[in-house]
């Protein structure tokens, strides 16, 4: 089992001021949050080949940090949960034990083999810039089965005041529609389907003859990506969707910016 914490400054990645909605750059004219990378991994006694880790950002101890800590904290342990929890672990180690746990008791209780477990969390920081923050968290699992379920959680941060974000805070009001629009005709591209080609057909692969937004989404360098997990909009062997627009795109329904 080890344990390891490494703090490293992490250049921003800085998106042209005309294009960003201006309530995120007007707040702070302040450098990015610093951040480093918290590992952790911790394997079964009984079997090696189980395990669960982690890797994912942890931010500067500001107040705005420290809040933003702990939704990635309970992003991580509550996407790998262990079968028989029924909350979320208050620490990564405790997640991790019990995860584990779940498994060696198995190993232990049952005659037939047990196939090893395995939980892996990876988080990325999409975005760093002053007053705004975006963080993905994917969380993996197997614990028997044809395989194993993945899932993205995307976030977006206030970096000022540490407000989780949502899509009403970037989009003017009644935005949905030309949203859905948009992201229809870039699946559209990203599949080579025509204008007429059903989204639920052998090419299509949604499960419905229609693809809306959602509120897993985040800010990038160049736009705001929605990304759909397995079995969210479509089977598993299309596996996650991801769309990405530009600010360009987005330029008609995006709030305006702020002076």
């Amino acid at each position: 089992m080890k344990r390891v914490f490494v703090a490293v400054i992490v250049s921003a990645v800085f998106v042209a001021v005309a294009i960003l909605p201006g309530f995120a750059l007007a707040k702070s004219t302040s450098c990015p949050l610093s951040f480093g990378l918290f590992s952790y991994e911790q394997h079964s006694r009984l079997d090696a080949e189980t395990y669960w880790k982690c890797e994912y950002p942890v931010f500067e101890h500001s107040g705005a940090g420290e809040i933003i800590n702990r939704a990635l904290l309970n992003a991580v342990v509550s996407r790998t949960l262990s079968l028989e929890q029924k909350q979320a672990a208050a620490t990564v180690k405790e997640a991790a034990t019990a995860f584990i746990n779940e498994h060696d008791d198995l190993m232990t209780s049952q005659k037939e083999h047990v196939l090893p477990w395995q939980s892996e969390c990876k988080g990325e920081v999409l975005l760093d810039q002053p007053g705004l923050v975006s963080v993905s968290i994917l969380t993996y699992a197997f614990t028997g089965g044809a395989h194993g379920m993945s899932v993205t959680q995307q976030m977006v941060f206030d970096a000022t005041t540490s407000k989780e974000l949502g899509l009403s805070d970037f989009f003017a009001p009644g935005f949905e529609s030309a949203l859905d629009k948009l992201i229809e005709r870039r699946y559209r591209q990203i599949r080579g389907l025509s204008e007429i080609d059903p989204l639920n057909g052998e090419k299509g692969g949604l499960f419905e003859n229609a693809i809306r937004h959602n509120e897993n989404f985040a800010v990038t360098g160049s736009g705001i990506r929605f990304l759909y997990n397995h079995y969210e909009i479509a089977p598993y062997a299309v596996g996650q969707i991801i769309i990405d627009l530009s600010f360009d795109d987005l330029k008609e329904i995006l709030k305006p910016l702020q002076k």
